[in-house]
């Protein structure tokens, strides 16, 4: 996770500078989870572990923290509800939410799909690595 995170603090041309939080703690992820009763995925506590909350690429993509005073921690739907319940919101790239669904065990771009649709009409990734490759190569590429 750390090679990602430095593959991307390089990327500084322009606009692509990008902002990464203090890391967020083993004991901070567990209150989060049962303040909020939700289930994070381990990689993308591995992230969280070095980096709670980041913005990406001058602000293309943010990625939620389990700090409860912050707008941007997980869960939170800037869509005002579009999002379904089911969908873990860990961030947004572009105009997409970056979610978790538990069904699959995989991590998706999802922007308004049929939520019974998903894997078939959204990008679909393994784990939070995968992610971040897509977001890194489409960044540099």
């Amino acid at each position: 996770m750390q090679e990602r995170i430095e593959k991307i603090k390089n990327i500084v041309e322009n606009w692509m500078q990008s902002d990464f939080h203090s890391p967020a703690t083993d004991s901070e992820i567990s209150e989060f989870e049962e303040k909020m009763k939700v289930k994070i995925p381990e990689s993308y506590k591995e992230f969280l572990r070095c980096s709670n909350g980041a913005e990406l690429f001058g602000g293309d993509a943010f990625l939620f923290s389990v700090n409860a005073s912050d707008k941007c921690k997980i869960n939170y739907d800037f869509s005002e509800g579009k999002v379904p319940k089911e969908l873990l919101i860990i961030g947004f790239y572009n105009s997409c939410h970056i979610c978790y669904d538990a069904r699959y065990g995989s991590f998706f771009f999802y922007e308004y799909e049929d939520y019974d649709s998903i894997k078939e009409e959204c990008s679909e990734f393994s784990d939070f690595y995968e992610v971040l490759d897509y977001i890194i190569d489409i960044a540099i590429n």
